[in-house]
């Protein structure tokens, strides 16, 4: 492959329109004396070797993110892969949008995404490399993304043609599906109520891909794996506090990566994930244990990109790969992706004796042109055709079960409670079913950051912490465990689903990981030996509590007499006039808590609610007084008072001298469980 190391001079190859200032900052700080610049060199290219491997990528009219572009594109390669590479057209479409290009195990073929001129809905296609044989897969549904070539002959893509919205943006949001070569067997195979993308397989045959996880406030982009079929899904890689985007397997067993910090951004710097050493879940006190960020200049927090960034690393074979980034841009309307290629070097074994640290040895320029962006790289030659994974699924069975070993193993790493066994009495656990937001539907139904929910049920936790539960296939539900007084207070943060007649295990409801292999502290589950509790039960029977039709009635009728603003009128003597007025006075409502149903406007959304509702449940959680903090119930000062318990524990519950009845009580628990919804 042939190699070059970009000089001060690259801005005659990158095109006319990029200031010769601005190059200098793309050396990040000594990559190209690592590759071996020489001030003599008279252009790019320095070391020439002859190959006949070719890359195909994307040319696209503007900026794409997160499968959020219709900008006019078409597929390219480059061959060889050389700056002085022949850049031929593969696709010559007229105001088609493409994206997400994909190669056969042969190289002989490219899956990619398009929505055509004109507009309709974007499917996934095929083409030879020649340019010909050119045929529509999928048909018809939502937008059909991220193409994906199975070791079975199948074809993975992400698609929007469940109707289901993101809990974020509430734009539509893409989940895994897989079909057949002829697009024919077409099947949901993700059921996650935000966007799943990239898939990419592993060398062993799984799925990685990049999966939108959030809770409320609670908002992260960590790496999953799953089989080929949709299950087994699991958090493979991801702190708290770091999105990474465009996973792709290293020939080392690695993962190499976009590192971001934002919730809409897939653009950042490049970073190795060490996944030998554990999911980072938590990263602790040494995040370099975890991952190295091989562009540390490169910010992580979106435009203005003063030392430009990355997207789509991709290994072109050995220790080389390319990847697409940008020079500085203040805006993000001003980044102009090229196409540069890079090696690797590490330093250490890779043993917790010597850790590995991996850094850049070079960045070399290979192709841009000034007037498009260049996305998405693959490598167009044959490649090893991984192991299938049969199929875990019976489609006779409209149900999955979940077995969970232990609820007590657990630790402080993401805010939350820890259960101590013999001193938190936990029997139970709630199981909460997710309704996603269908498109048209408006989404008013909650002024904080919790999606609509609903309770399928309880389930008992036997006496060593485990539990086993038979839930509806395809439904994405999460749970609670429960107190003493019936009140959730540690919640599984992610949407879990069952397919058919399969059985999820886990052995810990968040064990600490980062101390290396799954410490299982229950082996023999009681929960195992007996029938699964029974909650595969159809949407009518779930258990639905909003504000508007549950809480409303009660508040208005027990608590809003009180719970408002009053007002007084005082006589002031005006000096040196020696005239009497009137003032008025406004005394606070009790608590601060005004629970009258006076019109309110959200200063986020600017939509409507009762003032009664946005002082309970809070606006997107941000107010300075949040009496309720949704999904715990355990946390929420609303409760106490109710209850009588925690904060107001010397008053006895509330009302004072007219409580809530066992049922309104209980009507209040499940309220702030669910999320505090509106309606």
């Amino acid at each position: 492959m042939r190699q070059q190391t970009m000089t001060t001079d690259a801005n005659a190859r990158r095109g006319a329109g990029t200031p010769p200032s601005l190059l200098p900052v793309l050396l990040l700080a000594g990559l190209l004396a690592a590759g071996g610049c020489r001030d003599s060199a008279p252009d790019d290219v320095i070391n020439q070797e002859e190959t006949t491997e070719a890359l195909v990528f994307v040319k696209t009219e503007a900026e794409e993110t997160l499968n959020r572009s219709w900008a006019p594109g078409n597929l390219y390669k480059l061959s060889p892969i050389s700056p002085d590479g022949v850049v031929t057209p593969i696709t010559d479409f007229v105001g088609a949008s493409i994206s997400d290009p994909c190669v056969s195990f042969d190289g002989q073929r490219i899956l990619f995404s398009m929505r055509p001129s004109g507009g309709g809905n974007r499917n996934i296609w095929e083409i030879n490399a020649d340019g010909t044989g050119l045929r529509q897969v999928t048909s018809g549904g939502g937008h059909d993304f991220d193409p994906l070539y199975l070791p079975d002959g199948n074809i993975m893509f992400t698609s929007s043609r469940h109707g289901g919205m993101d809990e974020y943006n509430h734009s539509p949001a893409e989940v895994l599906y897989t079909c057949r070569a002829d697009g024919s067997d077409l099947q949901r195979v993700s059921f996650n109520m935000s966007d799943d993308f990239d898939p990419a397989l592993m060398p062993d045959g799984r799925v990685i891909y990049t999966r939108w996880e959030h809770f409320g406030t609670f908002n992260r982009f960590p790496i999953f794996f799953c089989n080929p079929d949709g299950t087994l899904p699991f958090h493979e890689f991801g702190p708290h506090n770091r999105n990474f985007f465009h996973p792709q397997p290293t020939p080392d067993g690695r993962l190499i990566a976009i590192e971001s910090t934002m919730v809409n951004e897939d653009a950042g710097p490049i970073a190795v994930l060490k996944i030998e050493a554990g999911p980072a879940d938590p990263a602790g006190s040494d995040p370099d244990r975890h991952w190295n960020v091989l562009t540390p200049q490169v910010n992580t927090d979106g435009a203005p990109w003063s030392h430009g960034a990355f997207k789509y690393p991709f290994p072109l074979g050995g220790n080389t790969y390319v990847a697409s980034y940008t020079l500085p841009a203040a805006e993000e309307q001003g980044v102009d992706y090229g196409l540069y290629t890079f090696t690797l070097h590490q330093e250490g074994a890779g043993t917790d004796a010597s850790p590995a640290t991996i850094s850049i040895v070079d960045l070399t320029f290979l192709y841009n042109d000034p007037n498009t962006n260049e996305y998405d790289a693959q490598l167009l030659a044959p490649r090893d055709i991984p192991p299938v994974i049969p199929s875990r699924t019976n489609p006779a069975l409209d149900y999955g079960t979940f077995l969970a070993h232990d609820v007590f193993n657990r630790s402080l790493v993401d805010g939350q409670e820890v259960p101590v066994r013999g001193q938190d009495a936990i029997d139970k656990i709630a199981v909460i079913a997710g309704l996603p937001t269908l498109q048209g539907e408006p989404n008013d139904f909650s002024a904080n950051e919790f999606e609509r929910r609903a309770l399928m049920g309880y389930a008992p936790v036997q006496t060593d912490g485990s539990f086993h539960i038979k839930v509806p296939a395809g439904v994405p539900f999460t749970f609670a465990t429960l107190d003493e007084l019936d009140r959730g207070f540690v919640s599984k943060r992610t949407w879990l689903y069952a397919h058919r007649g399969t059985e999820d295990k886990c052995i810990g409801c968040h064990q600490d990981r980062d101390v290396g292999a799954e410490q299982m502290t229950n082996p023999y589950p009681l929960a195992a030996t007996l029938e699964p509790t029974d909650l595969n039960v159809a949407p009518d029977q779930y258990t639905y509590v909003n504000y508007r039709d549950h809480i409303a009635p009660i508040v208005e009728a027990n608590c809003a007499s009180c719970h408002q603003l009053t007002f007084t009128q005082r006589d002031s003597l005006v000096m040196p006039d020696n005239v009497w007025i009137t003032l008025t006075d406004t005394i606070p409502a009790p608590g601060d808590l005004d629970l009258t149903a006076v019109p309110d406007t959200t200063a986020r959304m600017m939509q409507v609610f009762p003032r009664a509702y946005l002082n309970l449940s809070g606006e997107s959680m941000t107010m300075e007084q949040q009496v309720v903090v949704p999904a715990f119930p355990r946390r929420s000062r609303l409760i106490d008072y109710v209850l009588g318990v925690g904060a107001a524990a010397d008053q006895g519950p509330h009302p004072a001298g007219a409580p809530l009845t066992a049922q309104e009580q209980e009507l209040f628990k499940i309220w702030v469980l669910l999320g505090a919804q509106y309606r």
